[in-house]
């Protein structure tokens, strides 16, 4: 996600990181009527909880709470491309830090008998606010993982990201995994743990659940 550190930076509180979501993960349909879990080469909408909690805290901002949204749509065999919106609040001495970011993303991938490796990559931007002061900032990641189908209706993808928002000077290598298990074919429930590593600030732990709608 894209760090907190910004707000701070302007005197008043660091602003949440927001974290994308898009581009992890598949999924192939069977004839029963729950498909394979997974999201890489499926077409989805999917929202979720976010909880951003901010580890060894110097600025008493110790967690931040907000949502996220995604769109994927797969274009060929082995490409998709996506969308996703982040929200994302904390609260510091009375003040409400606020950052929200949008970006368009693109993952190419490999199907292998054991897995589907895949490499991923967006571009977007970040809006912050905090006692009035605004700032936003141009963002990219670009990122590496592998899709595991673990049981028919359950896939696991550990990534490793690396994300940078050039305006607020910021940068971070984001270590985590997705899971999605398919409660029908139709509904998926998912889950991510995610450890942001934070350039010269403090590091992040980010926990995320919520539906994936395949249609």
């Amino acid at each position: 996600s894209y760090i907190f550190a910004a707000a701070l930076s302007l005197g008043v509180g660091s602003i949440a990181s927001a974290q994308q979501t898009a581009t992890a993960a598949s999924a192939a349909t069977t004839t029963d009527s729950t498909a394979s879990g997974g999201l890489l080469g499926a077409r989805y909408f999917g929202a979720g909880y976010d909880y951003i909690a901010i580890n060894n805290s110097t600025s008493n901002v110790n967690h931040a709470q907000g949502f996220e949204l995604a769109y994927n749509q797969p274009v060929t065999a082995n490409l998709d491309l996506g969308a996703d919106y982040n929200w994302a609040r904390a609260r510091y001495a009375g003040t409400r830090l606020t950052q929200e970011t949008a970006d368009l993303n693109a993952a190419a991938y490999t199907k292998l008998d054991w897995g589907k490796p895949f490499a991923a990559a967006s571009v977007g931007w970040a809006w912050t606010r905090a006692s009035g002061v605004h700032d936003d900032s141009f963002l990219y990641k670009l990122g590496v993982g592998v899709e595991f189908p673990v049981a028919q209706a359950f896939a696991v993808s550990p990534y490793v990201n690396f994300a940078r928002a050039t305006g607020f000077n910021t940068s971070e290598v984001e270590f985590g995994v997705k899971a999605e298990y398919k409660v029908t074919k139709e509904i998926g429930v998912f889950g991510r743990v995610q450890y942001d590593a934070v350039r010269h600030d403090d590091n992040q732990t980010e926990f995320a659940a919520g539906l994936n709608y395949h249609f």
